[in-house]
């Protein structure tokens, strides 16, 4: 894990929280709190990516699903943003338990993607879940406007049709909403799209959380 400074993020974290709560712009708040303390790139990634209003928190939690609750449904998959995380798990980098009960990693999603043995790990491990807790119908979405997603769909409606798993992979010009209007149960760590979600299964969290525990920085502890 990156050298972080521990008593400076605890109390930018707090920071962070208490603007949030007060209406605060995420942009402005951690631009002003990243000054005051002093803080890296990586550091203010932390605060920016992973702290939360009580309110959004709030309507976060109550919509989050235990791997169960996905058995004989229809799941909705995040592509990039499931694949990425876990891909960044894999690499060593560092992930976050967020106030708002999700895990993520500090990388933001560029429009290059490169396919990589991580990218082969990752998906795997995704299929490992699937095949646990199988749900009644799995789609996964990946964002057109990123590089190598029709491949990568493509290679995931193989695997689908391998694992005799019911379901489909496609591209999206329009990934966000789309994800909205066709998922009921959605897999995703983007705080848009959680906020607007019925219902929520942080697939690359729990996957995180079974196999790479002690690399996550527990943000929820900073009080």
């Amino acid at each position: 894990m990156m050298s972080i400074n521990l008593e400076a993020l605890r109390e930018a974290v707090k920071d962070m929280r208490y603007l949030l709560n007060r209406g605060y712009n995420r942009k402005t708040a951690a631009d002003y709190i990243a000054s005051r303390y002093k803080l890296s790139k990586e550091e203010r990634a932390i605060i920016f990516r992973a702290v939360y209003p009580e309110q959004q928190v709030q309507n976060i939690l109550k919509k989050l699903l235990s791997p169960k609750d996905i058995i004989g449904e229809r799941l909705l998959i995040d592509g990039f943003n499931n694949i990425i995380t876990l891909e960044s798990a894999l690499k060593g980098h560092i992930l976050l338990m967020c106030d708002d009960g999700v895990i993520r990693d500090i990388s933001y999603t560029s429009r290059k993607f490169k396919f990589s043995l991580y990218t082969e790990d990752s998906i795997k491990m995704i299929f490992e879940l699937l095949k646990v807790y199988r749900p009644a119908e799995v789609i996964f979405l990946f964002d057109q406007q990123i590089s190598f997603s029709g491949e990568l769909a493509s290679i995931i409606r193989d695997i689908i049709e391998k694992e005799n798993l019911v379901g489909y992979a496609k591209t999206s010009k329009r990934n966000d909403k789309e994800i909205l209007s066709i998922g009921e149960i959605i897999a995703s760590s983007d705080s848009i799209i959680m906020e607007k979600a019925r219902k929520i299964f942080d697939l690359a969290g729990y996957i995180i959380k079974s196999k790479f525990k002690d690399k996550i920085l527990d943000i929820t502890s900073f009080k």
